[in-house]
This record gives structure tokens, C-alpha cells and sequence, in this order.
């Protein structure tokens, strides 16, 4: 990659959970990064078969039972590089106090929809809710809908339907956030992906975030609004490539 690309932070990247050798997910986290490649129109010279041998090579040298990295293409090279796991028990069992953000996404943006190292907005506004005493910030959009948390997609729930952001509301297409829809749809789940605004959520039983680190992450609050259901979280935590050391 160009260092006319790099030097304003448009470098497609992956962040990856491992356990036991096996990296979660890994053929869609290859597909996302040269999706990013082609949207941003560089030259993607990267096999998948080369892409995983690397990632699983560095797994098996590291030594560690589980954990994430984070790796990109920098055009001749993969990189890869261990990821810091900030998510822990005690912080599932209480689960995530949201903050919404005062600085809306435009859903026009395309950046919103890869993942680049271009994210300093979704760093600051997650600090930002750090410092307020909430756990991360969700984001809206210029009309008003819901976005996605900082680092996260996001998903509500009564009785038997999930609602989940559409695409187009300007959030980036989550490997796990896939996943999840298509695991609740196999669970007898009804899942609508729609333009949801605040007011729409309120009454719902349960919220979560989902991401390739976190997995299913249960939500305890959005600023005044609870949700006092796992039904949801806990029942998909259950299967396969969801479980987590801090969620079983």
C-alpha cells in the first residue's frame, strides 16, 4: 500500500479472535480486508491460502489458549500484531453502560462502511464516554437513527424479534454481527435489519453489541434505558465460536 494511502489512515485491517489454534471466522475477515482493498482501488496480491497459514503460524508460535490480533497488508507483506483484550467476567456480568455520542455519523461517509485504521473519531468518542463513567458510546446518524457502538454493531430484542441497524444507516458490515443473524434465524429468532431510532428501542428486553473480540456482549444500559433480559446473549454465548472465557 501507497504511502499516499497510509499517511491518512486508510489501511484496511482485521482484528481477529483465536482460540485453541483456531482462528474464528477467518475466510469473511479476509474477504472484509480485500473488499476494503477494492473499495479503496489498491492492489490486493494476497491469497487466502497464504493469509492463513501466517495467522495461523503466529497463533501457534504465541502460545496463548486465546486472544485477538490485528492484521493488514502493507502491500508486499501481512502484518500481524497481538491485540490487547480489555473485555473481562466482571465486566460481562454487569454488563455495558452506554453513553450516546453528541457527534453524529453521516451514513454518506463510505469510511464507515470499512474497517481502516482511519478511526480516530470512534477512539476519541469512546474516551470520551470513559471519562463520563460509561463503558463506550453509541453513534448516530445525521437523521437521527442508530448507528453502531465505538468498536461495535449493535442489536435489541423483544420476545421473539431482533432488531439490528441496516447497512445503510452507515455502519461497517460486522463479521460477527453476520454471524449472530445468522444464528438466531437457526435459533427461531425473527431478525429485521431496520432504521431504528432511540425512542423505537426503548421498550425493548435486551440489547447487546457484537464484535470478533467481545462476541455477544450483553448491554445493561443506554443512558436512562435498561435492559434487564440475556435471553438472547446467553443463549447464543452457548454455541460454538461464541463462547469466550468471559461469557461461560
Amino acid at each position: 500500500m501507497s504511502f499516499y494511502y497510509s499517511k491518512f489512515g486508510l489501511v484496511p485491517f482485521e482484528t481477529i479472535y483465536y482460540e485453541d489454534g483456531d482462528a474464528y471466522f477467518l475466510y469473511e475477515h479476509f474477504k472484509r480486508l480485500k473488499r476494503g482493498f477494492f473499495v479503496l482501488k489498491t492492489s490486493f496480491e494476497l491469497q487466502y491460502e497464504d493469509f492463513r497459514s501466517q495467522i495461523i503460524r503466529y497463533i501457534l508460535n504465541n502460545g496463548s489458549k486465546f486472544g485477538g490480533i490485528s492484521t493488514f497488508f502493507d502491500g508486499q507483506k501481512l502484518l500481524i500484531e497481538k491485540k490487547e483484550i480489555s473485555y473481562s467476567r466482571n465486566l460481562y456480568e454487569k454488563g455495558l453502560d452506554i453513553v450516546v455520542s453528541k457527534v453524529f455519523k453521516d451514513s454518506k461517509n463510505i469510511l464507515n462502511y470499512i474497517k481502516t485504521f482511519n478511526m480516530g473519531l470512534n477512539y476519541i468518542e469512546d474516551k470520551r464516554a470513559k471519562e463520563k463513567g460509561y463503558d463506550t458510546c453509541l453513534f448516530l446518524n445525521q437523521r437521527g437513527f442508530i448507528c453502531e457502538a465505538a468498536f461495535a454493531n449493535i442489536f435489541f430484542r423483544k420476545g421473539n424479534l431482533i432488531l439490528t441497524p441496516r447497512l445503510s444507516s452507515g455502519i461497517l458490515p460486522g463479521v460477527t454481527r453476520k454471524k449472530v443473524i445468522e444464528k438466531a434465524v437457526t435459533l427461531g429468532y425473527e431478525v429485521k435489519k431496520c432504521y431504528l431510532k432511540l425512542e423505537d428501542v426503548a421498550e425493548m428486553e435486551e440489547s447487546f453489541v457484537t464484535s470478533s473480540i467481545g462476541g455477544v456482549f450483553p448491554i445493561r444500559r443506554i443512558e436512562n434505558v435498561h435492559f434487564e433480559s440475556r435471553e438472547f446473549a446467553e443463549k447464543v454465548n452457548a454455541c460454538e465460536y461464541f463462547k469466550r472465557p468471559w461469557n461461560f
